[in-house]
């Protein structure tokens, strides 16, 4: 069979189709459903396999006249989500070659036949399986884990449920500056994402008190038929004295255990953020990271 390979402009996008697309197929993430795509990216234009199989978002912006692909801020994979032979693969990539001349493209966890069609990278996402009940879940927990829960129990700590976006604000205050590419836009295009996707019961926001009432940490996370995404997660300095993140993250998997099939941590390479993950018994499941220069060398100093 040959397969038909189209680029579309979003606006010439059958969304319905594309979501669809994104929704049946057990590698879909909500990063590459046509909402969320429109709320955080600039631009953004779809590589359609047949009639809508298989589909792949490319975000794109433009500079000195040149259009590259790159990655908006809160996606962590994109890639192609559907139904598609290896074969097609060669073909992807020509058909993006042709569209742009340089671009990151970081193809999601199930796109693992693109490591023999162009070098990659790996990137680490670490996934805590919420399918099972919670009594097995906290027993995959380091020793440490269950001391600093323990802890915590020991300091009239609040979980409240109700929904608050009080957590971006939070975020930006204590790690906005380690992440300056990320603007004021940015957090208000996420603002409007979540409030979009809250109205659809896919918004989920939890915030750890004192019992002064004094966040500690909160936690921003985002709901499909599989995952539990978890966006945005802040703790405070005093928060981490009290051992609030630990108390935060156990109370979400003791509420969520059973309901979904994973608590999707988002990464993350960071050592440290890695270590800290890996303590609640979470398993690594890379995605691929693929950069494309096609660029004359007088332009190679591009960056995005």
């Amino acid at each position: 069979m040959t397969e038909i390979i189209t680029i579309l402009p979003s606006s010439q996008i059958d969304f319905e189709k594309w979501d669809f697309c994104v929704h049946q197929d057990t590698n879909g993430l909500i990063y590459s459903t046509s909402d969320y795509l429109s709320a955080v990216a600039e631009n953004w234009h779809g590589i359609i396999i047949n009639d809508y199989e298989a589909v792949m978002p490319i975000p794109w912006k433009k500079k000195f006249g040149i259009r590259y692909a790159y990655t908006p801020p809160f996606i962590q994979q994109l890639g192609i989500t559907g139904s598609y032979s290896k074969e097609v693969l060669p073909k992807v990539i020509l058909a993006i070659s042709s569209f742009l001349s340089y671009g990151d493209f970081r193809f999601n966890f199930s796109d693992i036949d693109m490591v023999d069609i162009v070098p990659v990278t790996y990137g680490t996402n670490l996934l805590l399986a919420l399918s099972q009940e919670y009594k097995t879940i906290c027993s995959k927990y380091k020793p440490d884990v269950l001391a600093n829960i323990r802890k915590s129990k020991n300091e009239d700590l609040v979980y409240i449920t109700e929904f608050n976006l009080s957590g971006i604000h939070l975020y930006q205050a204590l790690y906005g500056e380690r992440t300056p590419k990320i603007t004021q836009q940015h957090y208000s295009d996420f603002k409007r994402l979540c409030d979009f996707f809250q109205q659809k019961n896919q918004c989920i926001t939890r915030i750890v008190t004192d019992n002064k009432g004094e966040i500690l940490a909160s936690a921003i996370l985002l709901k499909d038929n599989t995952r539990l995404y978890n966006l945005l997660n802040a703790t405070t300095i005093q928060g981490r004295t009290k051992n609030a993140n630990y108390f935060l993250l156990d109370t979400i998997f003791k509420e969520f255990a059973g309901s979904l099939d994973w608590f999707d941590f988002e990464g993350s390479d960071l050592p440290g953020v890695k270590e800290f993950y890996e303590k609640f018994g979470a398993v690594n499941q890379p995605y691929f990271h693929y950069h494309l220069n096609q660029l004359p060398k007088l332009f190679r100093f591009i960056k995005h």
